[in-house]
């Protein structure tokens, strides 16, 4: 991580200790949502957390498990996820939050059994987590990418392209599951890594609304049961940085003007969001 990012995660944790009691009040709620029990007393199921890699599925996993400290901690290293990660939200009863690797090439070997759990109905909720193509990148140089030409800024170009057409292949191959499932289920799309799309938030959000990825949604939806599925869509910052490469060479800095009170603000949205999604799921 550079010292810019350095400097900007510490920017963040300072900005949000000052709203700590507030920030920690939703965080206790929605733990407790996590960790209760079905009207029948019994335990409620897992979260599933699904996207390409690179998109943050780690990162989020760690706030939602209290791993991740928003008040604390800055952004780490990215680092590939090898196998199925799993998490437990904190306090009893145990709650687990099952994260699988987002590389092509691995999703074969852990996916296939997770779908097969999804038509069982073995999860209460899943979260596919998209970024508008800002998926980072390992360990390597943007120059080793197959993409590059000769030009950053044609490969930075053609490599957001690419990464969004991924997260669509991610949707069309988890939707027939869904669909298939006949439990109580609700899907949330989290727009991530606000903080590098913001000045095209307009595009971005018609993107997902209102093109192919919305049109799969809908071709979803008229399928299931509305009282036994829901989906919503989220668009926020779970960390601010720079988009670099896991050798630190810069592709785009964070966009300016986007400040820890928007990233702050986002997050707010990301917890309402979920909370709605509580209630919803007690309705019944």
């Amino acid at each position: 991580m550079s010292e810019n990012d350095s400097e900007l995660g510490w920017k963040v944790a300072s900005w949000l200790w000052e709203r700590k009691e507030e920030i920690a009040r939703k965080l206790v709620d929605l733990y407790a949502w996590f960790r209760g029990k079905s009207s029948e007393g019994e335990q409620k199921g897992s979260i599933l957390i699904l996207g390409p890699g690179g998109v943050g599925k780690t990162t989020l996993a760690k706030l939602l498990g209290g791993e991740y400290d928003l008040l604390l901690d800055p952004p780490g290293q990215y680092e590939e996820s090898i196998d199925i990660e799993h998490y437990s939200l904190p306090g009893p009863p145990e709650v687990e939050i099952v994260v699988p690797p987002g590389q092509q090439h691995r999703r074969e070997a852990t996916w296939n059994d997770l779908f097969a759990d999804i038509v069982a109905g073995k999860f209460r909720g899943i979260i596919l987590l998209a970024a508008y193509g800002y998926h980072t990148l390992g360990r390597t140089s943007y120059k080793d990418n197959p993409l590059y030409a000769g030009n950053k800024d044609e490969f930075v170009k053609a490599f957001l392209a690419e990464r969004r057409a991924e997260e669509l292949a991610v949707l069309r191959q988890l939707a027939p599951h869904m669909k298939l499932n006949r439990n109580r289920l609700w899907f949330l799309t989290l727009v991530a890594k606000q903080d590098l799309w913001w000045p095209k938030r307009g595009e971005v959000e018609k993107h997902y609304r209102d093109g192919e990825y919305g049109a799969e949604i809908r071709q979803i939806l008229p399928q299931q049961d509305q009282q036994r599925f829901r989906h919503e869509f989220v668009f926020a910052s779970l960390v601010i940085r720079n988009f670099v490469t896991g050798r630190g060479e810069k592709l785009r800095p964070n966009a300016e003007g986007y400040d820890h009170a928007l990233q702050v603000e986002s997050l707010r949205r990301l917890i309402e969001t979920i909370d709605a999604l509580r209630t919803w799921e007690a309705s019944l």
